[in-house]
């Protein structure tokens, strides 16, 4: 599965949508898969469509998960990343492509894992180069520079 790959359908055969809805509720299904190595996938269809709206991966089966994707808007497509890269379970790094377009738009890092986010880039024309960043040099929490195509702005 790609990053931004939502085709793949976990399925439980004896529902109407994959994820037993067809049982006339209205609350998100799941299914959890295990793989052979010991981890383990969790799928969760919410608004019922029959596609995963959040599917989160524990590669190590230590109960952390180290990465999670989403569907925000409802399209179908997995279109949010998380990762869990120090498994704090805390998110280290999210990604996010606002134009559905399979690239990633905006990056919010957690460079120092102190639970805020200290850089952020952007794609703001959507031609898969980042246009913009702000970063948090000394980790204080609030900008110091920003960068909008190729001009650096001193903010702090």
């Amino acid at each position: 599965m790609s990053e931004w790959d939502s085709s793949y359908l976990a399925s439980d055969q004896g529902s109407v949508d994959g994820f037993g809805s067809g049982d006339g509720f209205d609350a998100p299904h799941s299914i959890v898969e295990h793989e052979v190595d010991g981890g383990r996938r969790y799928l969760t269809d919410v608004d019922g469509d029959g596609y995963a709206d959040l599917v989160a991966v524990d590669g190590d089966h230590d109960g952390v998960v180290e990465a999670a994707y989403g569907d925000s808007d409802g399209d179908g497509r997995l279109d949010t990343m998380m990762r869990d890269y120090d498994e704090d379970g805390l998110a280290d790094q999210v990604l996010h492509d606002a134009n559905g377009d399979g690239r990633t738009d905006a990056v919010a890092s957690d460079i120092n894992n102190d639970g805020r986010v200290d850089s952020m880039s952007f794609d703001t024309d959507f031609d898969g180069r980042t246009d913009a960043w702000v970063r948090d040099t000394d980790y204080d929490g609030l900008p110091d520079t920003a960068t909008m195509r190729g001009n650096l702005y001193v903010t702090n």
